[in-house]
């Protein structure tokens, strides 16, 4: 084995929290998916000095695969460059004081142009609340002192500044301000009462839909309910400005720890190295590719003429995806060389392309990029949205369809620092009105919250995001990981949308879960006919 090997084993070892692997490990029969595969790709860039993306980890999936390919890019040179010494490593950018990375501002100053971006969407919100707000809803265990809680709640401010950040307007641009603000636990003691699951739940709504000041703060809010028979539940409320998916993660294990410890916080991360960026060109060129000719409106089946702007009034179909189903789906992705996410933007997009009698389906979708930009367990908004466009032509193939699902993720993921609204101006594409540019359709995944055990003096959270009753698009679909399987969560526009036909949607994506999984009876059939476009549901309406 060679040195570069050994080397390249540690590194594939600890993106997959394993203590070894062997030079022919599988990253993602291991356990490896898109975003473990972004943060290897950075670390062994980092190593090798050598350019490494995604794809090369999809392509090159073990030690001794990707140590052939990185050694043809040296000229043949597999260990170490002449006289023992390993090439230069290109340069790098560590965290500088002056710097303000994505939502974790260092001091007031200039805002990414992701942040910027998503504050310009977020003057057009539609009724002023909810659409760009992060809820999250964990179940707490363990022996409650309200007054530790508290405690430990105060300190998360404290280690993030990002949860302390407004915004405010200054000659025509958005700057970013740090402050003291915070916001203290908020109790409500629902012990004397009986609220049944529904109404507990429209309570939840209605925090959740307090507005946001994005100019005063604080942007980011904890409550606690305390209910019958000694439960408990958390609320995080933050404005997507601060804190994004991954950010709740994070801050629910640091509050167990904090809470564990007795207020005495762990280590935060310090920044990782942040790799030479991309020549943007590349990237915009790799856009354009894609994307030219932009994809073509999908025919929805829609029962409404639109009236309001997308998700200003959404309900929620949720579907429950059997645990046997789920297994297979991630046996399904790992021998295609993806998380789970693959099949189930492939059942989305196959669902949809059988729907609207379409072969070119584009999805939008977010990713996180904290491992290139240096900020691994980071709070804030280190997410970018991506355009995934996917040819359905070898649907009635599922494994060819998830590693092609699996390809347009990786590029996506390796083109991503491209801001959305810098590729929406340089490709310019039509908007019909009432619609947003290439995509119609949101999928994402939400990994569950489980901070572990409680343990003695401990407290427990699991849960994950709470599905709001606003949204940014007519239709959203969510998967949420579960304790045993998945569930499906389609958020739908009401203002365009029965019930029954959102209904009928889901249940088609659920069915082609169960096509791609191997299941037969699993429900209507999701390839489509042969013939010419027609109507998938009788009575409704095919337009824009």
């Amino acid at each position: 084995m060679t040195d570069l090997t050994q080397d390249l084993c540690r590194l594939f070892a600890r993106a997959l929290e394993l203590e070894y692997v062997t030079d022919d490990t599988d990253f993602y029969l291991a356990g490896g998916h898109s975003l473990s595969a972004l943060a290897l790709a950075v670390s062994v860039e980092e190593a090798v000095g050598l350019p490494v993306r995604v794809r090369d980890i999809l392509e090159c999936a073990t030690p001794k695969l990707l140590a052939a390919r990185l050694a043809g890019a040296r000229g043949g040179a597999a260990g170490p460059g002449p006289g023992g010494v390993p090439p230069a490593a290109p340069e790098s950018r560590p965290a500088r004081d002056d710097d303000v990375p994505e939502s974790r501002p260092a001091r007031d100053g200039d805002v990414p142009e992701s942040v910027r971006w998503l504050w310009l969407a977020r003057q057009n919100e539609h009724a002023g609340a909810g659409a760009y707000t992060v809820p999250c809803l964990l179940r707490g265990e363990g022996e409650l002192d309200v007054d530790r809680l508290a405690s430990a709640v105060a300190t998360l401010p404290a280690r993030h500044p990002a949860l302390r950040t407004v915004f405010v307007e200054r000659l025509g641009a958005v700057r970013a301000v740090v402050t003291d603000r915070t916001a203290p636990l908020d109790v409500v003691d629902l012990r004397g009462g009986s609220l049944t699951e529904e109404e507990f739940e429209a309570l939840v709504h209605d925090r959740v839909e307090v507005p946001f000041d994005l100019t005063e703060g604080p942007l980011f809010r904890s409550t606690l309910f305390l209910r019958p028979d000694g439960a408990w539940s958390l609320l995080f409320t933050a404005d997507h400005l601060v804190c994004d998916g991954r950010s709740l993660t994070v801050l629910a294990a640091e509050l167990a720890a904090v809470y564990r410890q007795d207020g005495a916080p762990p280590p935060v991360p310090a920044p990782g190295p942040r790799p030479a960026p991309r020549p943007r060109e590349e990237s915009l060129a790799h856009w354009r590719d894609l994307l030219t000719p932009p994809p073509a409106p999908l025919l929805l089946p829609v029962d409404r003429p639109r009236s309001e702007p997308a998700g200003a009034v959404t309900d929620t179909v949720s579907l429950d995806i059997e645990p046997r189903v789920t297994s297979r789906l991630r046996a399904l992705a790992a021998a295609a060389h993806a998380g789970p996410f693959a099949p189930l933007a492939a059942a989305v997009a196959s669902g949809l392309g059988g729907l609207t009698r379409t072969d070119d389906i584009c999805l939008g979708t977010p990713v996180d990029r904290r491992s290139p930009l240096g900020l691994d367990g980071a709070v804030g908004f280190h997410v970018a949205t991506v355009p995934l466009r996917l040819d359905l032509t070898g649907r009635d193939d599922p494994a060819g369809l998830v590693r092609h699902v699996a390809a347009r993720t990786a590029d996506a993921l390796d083109h991503s620092e491209v801001a959305f609204d810098e590729l929406v101006a340089a490709l310019d594409p039509p908007r019909p009105p009432g619609r947003g540019p290439f995509f119609d359709v949101w999928v994402a995944l939400f990994p569950r919250i489980d901070t572990g055990p409680a343990g003695p003096r401990g407290i427990a959270l699991r849960g994950g995001p709470f599905l709001q009753r606003r949204g940014m698009f007519e239709l959203s679909f969510q998967f949420v990981e579960q304790e045993r399987g998945l569930r499906l969560c389609l958020q739908y526009d009401t203002g365009r949308y029965a019930r029954d036909t959102a209904e009928q949607i889901a249940g088609r994506v659920l069915a082609e879960l169960g096509r791609l999984a191997g299941e037969s009876g699993t429900g209507e059939p999701a390839t489509p006919p042969s013939g010419p476009p027609a109507p998938a549901f009788q009575g409704f309406r095919f337009d824009g």
